[in-house]
């Protein structure tokens, strides 16, 4: 298997919204079962603060897009458009 650079997508493990450091959940941008081990691997992932990561996952699709879509930016400067598709199977750019 190759090794896979991860990815950074926080310099510090705060909340991505507000920059709290109490109360951070771990969110995988790319998640259920079939793509969270690869957001793990390629570091497709922010802190949340525990409230806004329950709001995110009760449907705030407009916040869980512009996530999918700030995450896919940084994969493709570092793996381009087409590993991308490869690996995350949709576009949401």
């Amino acid at each position: 298997m190759k090794s896979s650079k991860k990815i950074k997508l926080q310099n510090e493990k705060v909340c991505f919204y507000t920059g709290c450091t109490l109360n951070l959940d771990k969110h995988h941008i790319f998640g259920g079962h079939a793509f969270r081990k690869k957001s793990e691997e390629y570091g497709m992932y922010v802190y949340l603060r525990h409230d806004i990561h329950m709001r995110l996952h009760q449907h705030d699709y407009s916040m869980e897009l512009e996530l999918k879509r700030f995450a896919q930016k940084k994969f493709e400067d570092v793996y381009g458009h087409e590993e991308f598709m490869k690996i995350f199977k949709k576009n949401y750019l």
